[in-house]
């Protein structure tokens, strides 16, 4: 299905069609519903062009929101390896 909706007029979404989708998706969203959107990617394994654009946008409004993520990351990548909460800058939660 996600195929289908992706689908148009005979071709597939470009990355960068997914990028600005995911981008305008997380500009309207709070920091805790930011913060959210990245925990529910933490232990995901899968990948796809959609999803390097999700992930891609999602780091982007990380830099662009000034966020301290340091802990997990940096303006060239970020890891997912640990859930974050929002304390002034973004922390590992500790297991």
């Amino acid at each position: 299905m996600a195929e289908e909706r992706n689908f148009k007029n005979g071709e597939f979404s470009e990355p960068n069609e997914y990028f600005n989708e995911f981008k305008a998706r997380f500009e309207k969203m709070s920091d805790e519903e930011l913060i959210e959107a990245f925990n529910r990617e933490v232990g995901n394994d899968g990948w796809g062009s959609a999803r390097a654009s999700y992930l891609a946008a999602l780091h982007r409004e990380f830099v662009e929101r000034g966020f301290d993520f340091s802990s997990i990351g940096n303006k060239g990548s970020i890891s997912l390896k640990r859930k974050v909460k929002l304390a002034k800058k973004l922390v590992p939660i500790e297991d």
